[in-house]
């Protein structure tokens, strides 16, 4: 134990005061005359014995007041170490959480506003020669910059909130970087935030024993939160004049049940339905909304609710497009075009061609959606490597086989896709058994699940496929012996739907079913390009696109932005990186001089989900992962008092006061007692 003024330890010789005063003050004995000497049986005579314990008992009372309150002037307490930090020079890291989560409301102000003024105390506790880092959630350059004192403060004042959110262990990586850079050999780390479980991964960090780390919580007053988590649609096609069917999830972190809440859905900036909805207190809720597309081309969406305080997840953006045709190219013989071109000529969204093999111009193959082979007896090496990148890139390949086939030769196309290659033809009768109705192909096939025994496909000659593992597969048709029917692959970015029949009426009664039409038709339908409905902003999204050789320059665009992003060109297409550069959730457009597409960004909801650590969690996962840090409870104490306990060591000249004055009162007590 050391004391902060230890030249206060001289006043203890006052102790010898109520020590002379005890020893000199005897009582004189006096005479008293009785009348009657039975009155002396009445009196009653304290022994010397107990005379002399109560008499010790006031002085040692008086001793230890006096003793007690010496100390409490002189300050004990006991050091973290041998050198107070006060007497060193030090570097200190400090982060703010300036996410969305800080915008909640706090005993004061906005837990932002809180853990600035709490960053402005630490840095306050050191002195003005120490060298400073401040951390946010932007990471900007310089941030790892040494700052003075001031600089610091400045910096602090001048923050507001971030779209981005961080986890813990990657703002605990970057500021160990940061300040190990440093020559000072001192070296400290204060962390403020409201530690959100979703983001407060601790139990990641790699914690640097020469860093003393401090954990500092921004607790809210109010945990309370209504917001869009997502939205999706039922279908993954959209048409012109189609019904769309969009999910809506919603969610609600608070206490309290929500009755009538407004709902709005704007496409294209028109509030086409408008609804209100009821949520209990934490739960979630699923709302589907009903909706006919009316225009083609970009369809900019977004879903909206009010809620308060946090308000940066009230809206919900998403976009799409509507095609105005999907190019399908057959490569085929002449035999089954009746077929085919009476399935594609009913929507003007299709635009059909087949071509003979031999008159085939490649470069049409990656200009298409959809490329159909059917009634093909080889497939030379040509067409493969033509085909190989069309579906990598994203394309889509549908086979029919011919009757007779050049085995080899498809062997080696197909497993040029990794794909499953026919093995021999089997001449047995069979019959489709079962539909995966949970393929998108079957969506809007059927009314309701079908019971009982349908009338399916018959089959008379199928190829058997070999079962070797290849790319990802799922079976859309498979027959009663088991063997697939029809086949989807996902290969490379693109789709391949593998048929172990041919279009021949004498293999099967599938081009006369009435499950053809609907079949070949979505498999066409689900051939557009899609992109993502939304993306989130702080995630490396990207999208591909086919590559533009005469303005490979694209702009991401708004009302108020207009930024080029990186793009990364392949022999195949571009990957763009969409999310460079964007901090604001709303609706884009990514284009160029000949291409034009929807985007929309919302902020992650991550931010959304207000549940925190507990200070026992936070002290559970500091002690089972051994990390050097320290967890600061402001609930006792204000940040300066705990600061300095951890850093100088505990004071315990309060309790010496609360013992004199203790002492004082039994020495009281013990002369009211004594008297009576």
């Amino acid at each position: 134990m050391k004391f902060a003024y230890p030249e206060f330890l001289y006043a203890l010789f006052a102790i010898a005061i109520p020590i002379i005063i005890h020893l000199f003050n005897f009582r004189k004995f006096k005479k008293i005359y009785f009348s009657n000497v039975e009155f002396l049986k009445e009196v009653q005579q304290e022994t010397q014995s107990k005379s002399q314990l109560k008499h010790l008992l006031i002085l040692l009372s008086r001793i230890l007041a006096i003793a007690f309150l010496v100390l409490a002037f002189a300050q004990p307490f006991i050091p973290v170490s041998d050198t107070a930090i006060a007497d060193q020079n030090n570097v200190v890291g400090i982060y703010i959480d300036n996410s969305f989560s800080m915008e909640s409301s706090g005993e004061n102000r906005s837990l932002l506003n809180e853990a600035k003024n709490k960053a402005i105390e630490v840095v306050n506790s050191y002195r003005a020669t120490d060298k400073f880092i401040l951390t946010t959630n932007t990471f900007n350059a310089g941030d790892q910059r040494l700052l003075s004192n001031e600089e610091t403060i400045d910096r602090i004042e001048e923050l507001a909130i971030s779209s981005t959110s961080r986890n813990i262990s990657t703002i605990y990586s970057r500021n160990r970087d940061a300040i190990n850079s440093s020559d000072i050999e001192n070296k400290s780390f204060y962390m403020l935030s409201d530690f959100q479980k979703s983001t407060a991964d601790l139990t990641k960090i790699k914690a640097d024993t020469l860093i003393n780390s401090y954990i500092i919580p921004i607790k809210a007053t109010e945990i309370s939160n209504l917001y869009i988590d997502s939205c999706w649609f039922n279908s993954p096609t959209h048409l012109l004049n189609q019904n769309e069917a969009l999910n809506i999830r919603i969610k609600n972190n608070s206490e309290n049940d929500l009755e009538n809440i407004p709902l709005k859905l704007f496409i294209n900036n028109k509030n086409v339905v408008p609804t209100s909805f009821t949520i209990k207190a934490n739960d979630e809720t699923t709302i589907t909304l009903n909706y006919r597309n009316k225009t083609n081309g970009i369809q900019h969406g977004k879903v909206e609710i009010i809620d308060n305080p946090i308000i940066t997840d009230d809206i919900f953006y998403f976009s799409y497009n509507i095609s105005e045709n999907i190019n399908i190219l057959g490569i085929g013989t002449q035999e089954n075009q009746a077929s085919l071109n009476s399935i594609y000529s009913t929507d003007s969204v299709f635009n059909y061609s087949n071509f003979n093999v031999n008159q085939l111009d490649y470069s049409l193959i990656k200009k298409s959606n959809l490329v159909l082979l059917h009634d093909l007896k080889t497939v030379s090496s040509g067409l493969s490597n033509s085909l190989k990148p069309f579906i990598d890139n994203g394309g889509n390949l549908l086979i029919f086989p011919s009757n007779t086939i050049n085995y080899d030769s498809y062997r080696e196309f197909l497993s040029l896709l990794n794909v499953n290659y026919f093995t021999q033809l089997d001449t047995a009768k069979n019959k489709v058994k079962e539909i995966n109705l949970t393929h998108p192909i079957f969506n809007n096939v059927f009314d309701e699940k079908p019971k009982g025994n349908l009338n399916l496909p018959i089959v008379s000659s199928h190829y058997l496929i070999s079962k070797g593992r290849t790319a990802f597969k799922n079976d859309i048709l498979t027959l009663k012996d088991g063997s697939p029917f029809l086949t989807e692959y996902k290969v490379g970015k693109g789709k391949v739907y593998l048929s172990a029949v041919s279009l021949d009426k004498k293999s099967s009664n599938f081009i006369n079913h009435a499950l053809f039409v609907p079949t070949l038709y979505n498999i066409a339908l689900l051939s557009q390009k899609n992109y993502p409905l939304f993306h989130t902003i702080g995630d490396n999204s990207t999208i591909d696109v086919n590559r533009n050789e005469k303005d490979a320059i694209y702009h991401i665009k708004n009302s108020t932005l207009d930024i080029i992003p990186r793009i990364r060109n392949t022999n195949s297409g571009s990957t763009v990186f969409v999310n460079s550069g964007i901090e604001l959730a709303d609706n884009y457009t990514l284009e160029n001089n000949q291409t034009k597409l929807g985007l929309a960004y919302n902020y992650n909801r991550s931010e959304s989900e207000l549940s925190y650590l507990s200070s026992t969690d936070i002290d559970d996962i500091i002690n089972s992962n051994s990390i050097n840090a320290q967890y600061i409870d402001l609930s006792r104490s204000t940040i300066q008092t705990a600061l300095s306990d951890l850093n100088i060591g505990k004071k315990y000249w309060k309790y010496c006061i609360i013992l004199a004055l203790l002492f004082l009162a039994v020495e009281t007590v013990l002369i009211k007692i004594f008297k009576q």
